[in-house]
């Protein structure tokens, strides 16, 4: 810790102290004035009594005051006695007045439940590392600005509280009953932990007194004045890798926390087969962060009801690997289930962990439907071929021209999903559409060439479009060379550039492969056939706003309610309601979502009576975040911040010294006495 330590003392009860003193120090003095008539003894030594017995022949009732070692003892007996009883209790170490600057982590890893303290003590009842932040927070604001005689005060401090973003809880100030309020009303959320942001805020408002001066300059504060930003967290920072410290700056590390006890549900994905639309299929990856394997169970749960339990399911343990923490993972199929309509589904681990909150995760499977394909192409039969054998409800295959007339007259194509095969429109209505061979008119992808002989090198495999659709013997003669822009997702790439590409807007689905089947070997493999049936299947669910999608806490939920729609509802997953503003084309925004776990939007429907739901899915979906076992120290840049763990500054009960060393001098003028008066 930064500049000079100093002891902070609070008392618990001051006025019961200074009652005591205050009755027992007056009467103890004016004994020692009065004149008493005392019998001559013979004594060996008279010590501390012998100016007291010196004047036996005086003839008024008072006397003045002399020193006496015995007196003075008397009177230390009765302060200290009075010290303890005002029960003093040491508040940690300090640093010396200036400014701080509290960032309290309120992450998803925050929520981990902790049962037992830094010395294996029990926690009953166990607590929640949020809260033990947070009461860490309020002593030390106590401790900084409650002044007293062994602490300095600090000028003022702020509170921040972070997760995937940060915000101000509380401005500089010196009113320790704000800042109090301020650090109880932060609450706990799912995202994910991100430092960065709750850095630079508070250096936006402790780096430069006057930020727009006369001059139009800034006036840096001198690097010995600039605040202490104190963190109280568990350490586990996503973007740590990226921070650094600027010359000056001091940061104190809280470390909160002591469990690593964790297992995590990281992904689900429920489908419909397109042979069997009305059974549901659910798929789940695991990730242990633990250094030694787990075995854990899993539920299924759909609509809140329990319809599956898996046998114990063995995780690996995390590893280290080229100097990177690699988790264990696992993936679970569970069986088919039959279940026609939409249902909210649930995977989750039975068996009870530190962390709650990441042991699941939520995926909103629409209702069964049939889909309708339109094929866009010239002469390719086997895009064609494979197509028409999909259990759809109807299939059309028109050619380029005919389709461009469609997107010239403005109108809704009609189609669920529209495969264009080798074929690039002059423009794309709004709708789903699956490009082979072929770039579509987007913004943001562009096309600079080819490659020949490609591989491919990396591909999302936990992706429903790869599901048992593997591209590892896949071998493209000629492929498309695209550059995309951010707001694209690569799904599988070889060394050269992207192979499959993804796009989602809210008014547009793409899912694009930049090479044309008939230049690989992939219509020879089952996998192409599993491709082609999950990417219209991906697509033509993609349109039903989030529903199917899920969304992580951080994020925003934007869908599409039907126009003239009103009195739009946010259930959270806690029970709170919030307003969501709809537009009059029924776009509804709100965010961003800070609580994993399902949120129902109700709303009134136009020219209806009675209330619409629509279901969206929010998951952690990390191993990062559930890699919960505390950092002992914080890597910034070139600098190492020693961790300080919270229990290490809680109070400590002064009194019983006090009152020890109180009856200590009693006995001790209570033996001297002994030794003057024995004959």
């Amino acid at each position: 810790m930064n500049g000079h330590a100093i002891l902070a003392l609070t008392w618990v009860t001051p006025l019961a102290g200074a009652v005591l003193g205050a009755a027992v120090l007056a009467p103890l003095v004016a004994l020692w004035f009065l004149k008493l008539k005392r019998k001559r003894r013979v004594v060996s030594s008279t010590l501390l009594w012998s100016r007291s017995l010196a004047d036996l022949r005086a003839n008024t009732p008072f006397q003045r005051i002399r020193f006496s070692w015995l007196l003075l003892l008397q009177i230390l007996a009765v302060v200290l006695i009075a010290l303890a009883l005002a029960q003093p209790e040491a508040e940690g170490f300090g640093t010396k007045g200036g400014r701080h600057v509290l960032l309290i982590d309120r992450s998803a890893s925050m929520n981990a439940v902790e049962a037992v303290d830094d010395e294996g003590g029990a926690i009953d009842p166990p607590v929640a590392r949020l809260e033990l932040a947070k009461n860490a927070a309020k002593t030390r604001v106590r401790e900084l600005l409650g002044g007293g005689w062994f602490s300095s005060r600090a000028s003022e401090v702020m509170i921040v509280a972070f997760g995937t973003r940060a915000e101000i809880r509380a401005p500089f100030t010196d009113n320790i009953a704000s800042l109090e309020s301020a650090i109880e009303a932060i609450r706990p959320t799912d995202e994910l932990t991100v430092l960065g942001e709750a850095l630079e805020l508070s250096r936006a408002f402790t780096s430069n007194l006057n930020v727009n001066d006369a001059r139009g300059e800034r006036n840096e504060i001198p690097v010995g004045d600039l605040p202490t930003i104190e963190l109280y967290s568990d350490g586990r920072i996503g973007d740590l890798e990226t921070l650094a410290l600027r010359d000056g700056e001091r940061v104190v590390y809280h470390r909160v926390g002591t469990t690593g006890r964790n297992v995590a549900v990281v992904s689900a994905s429920a489908d419909r087969p397109p042979d069997q639309p009305d059974r549901i299929q659910v798929f789940a990856a695991l990730a242990n962060p633990q250094p030694e394997a787990v075995s854990v169970q899993l539920q299924l749960a759909i609509d809140g009801t329990v319809r599956s339990i898996t046998p114990a399911t063995e995780i690996p343990a995390a590893v280290e690997r080229d100097g990177r923490w690699v988790p264990g993972r696992a993936q679970v199929v569970f069986r088919p289930i039959e279940q026609p309509e939409n249902a909210a589904i649930e995977v989750a681990v039975v068996e009870d962990d530190a962390l709650r909150d990441d042991d699941a995760a939520l995926v909103v499977v629409p209702p069964a439907k049939r889909l309708s394909i339109l094929h866009v192409g010239t002469d390719s039969f086997i895009v064609r071929t494979v197509l028409e054998a999909l259990p759809v409800e109807r299939f059309v295959s028109i050619g380029p021209a005919e389709f461009d007339a469609l997107a010239d007259a403005g109108q809704p194509l009609g189609y669920d999903v529209v495969v264009l095969d080798g074929v690039t429109p002059k423009k794309l209505p709004p709708g789903s559409y699956l490009s082979l061979g072929a770039v579509p008119p987007v913004e943001g992808l562009q096309v600079f060439g080819a490659h020949e002989g490609v591989y491919p090198r990396v591909a999302r495999d936990e992706h429903p479009l790869f599901r048992s659709a593997s591209l590892d013997e896949l071998f493209v003669s000629k492929m498309i060379a695209v550059q995309a822009a951010r707001n694209f997702e690569v799904l599988a790439e070889s060394a050269e550039g992207p192979m499959v590409l993804t796009f989602d807007r809210t008014d547009l689905h793409l899912v694009i492969v930049t090479f044309d089947p008939l230049d690989s070997n992939w219509p020879f493999k089952r996998s192409f056939v599993n491709f082609v049936a999950n990417a219209v299947e991906h697509l033509g669910r993609a349109g039903d706003s989030v529903v199917g999608r899920s969304l992580a806490p951080g994020e925003a939920i934007s869908f599409k309610l039907p126009a003239g729609s009103r009195d739009a509802e946010i259930v959270l997953p806690d029970g709170r309601k919030v307003a969501c503003p709809v537009d009059p084309d029924g776009q509804c925004t709100w965010g961003p979502v800070q609580l994993a776990g399902l949120h129902r939007i109700e709303f009134t429907p136009p020219k209806g009576e009675g209330r619409d739901v629509r279901l969206v899915a929010v998951n952690i979906g990390s191993a990062e975040e559930a890699r919960i076992a505390p950092r002992a120290e914080l890597e910034l840049g070139s600098q190492t911040v020693q961790g300080v763990s919270v229990g290490a500054n809680q109070r400590g009960a002064l009194w019983p010294w006090v009152l020890f060393a109180g009856l200590l001098i009693v006995l001790l003028e209570w033996w001297s006495y002994q030794r003057q008066v024995r004959v």
